[in-house]
């Protein structure tokens, strides 16, 4: 059994196309784009700055950042292969942005490099993520910014009427995250890490229509291995569609997860 969450612990595998049809649908959607403008403008970005965007897949955030920062060197890491050359494609034409491979937990970059690194949606999906934050620490200068955006999946929850089978659901969902609790957590590690003057807020997805949701939250797959895992029924998870589709004929349903947004200082 597989799903999305576990396919980007290998992104350059099977699943790649469904990846990247994940990630692009979520970066067009306005919700994504307004909480990424808040980590973007968390990271100070002025004049001829230095930035890194770690784990950074198709290059979303590294293409736009290179857009409006004209000046500024801005660099995407990922160790997805198929990623990196999407998004080189996708760059062409900025100068100012370059994409390298690597992992987010050994980064190749001298101690200091650059004035603010960011990582996205991508610790959840690391083993060891403090070893992710403190090599994002070790090559951000001094008085740089860390931002850090990771969802919390305990706060995640579908809702159609059918409230059993939708938390089993969540729940068996949430066992396909290397760190399902990294968004309340992440907080904690970066002061281990050294990180100084941390903020925090968070923004709330809700989603009311099931395409969308089945993208995002990769729904149809993960009812299908409930019930490979013997999590539901075959009658629970069909009776449970039904109660997605008649929720969503009525205009309830609702599926709402919490994105958490951390920043702080190198001192």
């Amino acid at each position: 059994m597989t799903d999305i969450a576990l396919g980007f612990r290998n992104a350059d595998g099977a699943m790649r196309p469904d990846l990247t049809r994940c990630l692009d649908f979520m970066n067009r959607t306005p919700f994504f784009r307004r909480y990424k403008q808040e980590t973007w403008d968390a990271l100070q970005i002025s004049g001829n700055s230095r930035i890194l965007d770690v784990a950074c897949g198709v290059g979303f955030d590294v293409i736009e950042l290179a857009r409006r920062f004209p000046d500024a060197n801005v660099c995407g890491l990922d160790p997805s292969l198929g990623f990196l050359e999407l998004a080189r494609q996708r760059a062409q034409g900025l100068a100012n942005a370059r994409f390298v491979g690597g992992d987010s937990r050994r980064l190749p970059f001298g101690d200091g490099r650059f004035d603010a690194v960011r990582i996205d949606r991508s610790l959840q999906h690391i083993s060891a993520p403090v070893e992710a934050l403190r090599e994002m620490v070790r090559v951000t200068r001094r008085g740089g910014r860390i931002v850090v955006a990771e969802p919390d999946w305990g706060t995640f929850f579908v809702y159609n009427g059918d409230l059993a089978s939708s938390a089993k659901i969540a729940g068996f969902w949430e066992k396909s995250f290397a760190n399902p609790y990294i968004g309340r957590e992440a907080g904690v590690l970066l002061q281990q890490c050294g990180v100084e003057s941390i903020g925090c807020q968070a923004q709330a997805l809700v989603v009311r229509d099931e395409a969308a949701a089945d993208i995002i939250f990769d729904l149809t797959r993960v009812t299908d291995n409930c019930v490979a895992a013997r999590v539901l029924t075959q009658v629970e998870a069909e009776r449970w569609r039904l109660a997605t589709q008649a929720a969503c004929e009525s205009g309830a349903f609702l599926a709402c997860l919490n994105i958490m947004l951390w920043d702080g200082s190198i001192p």
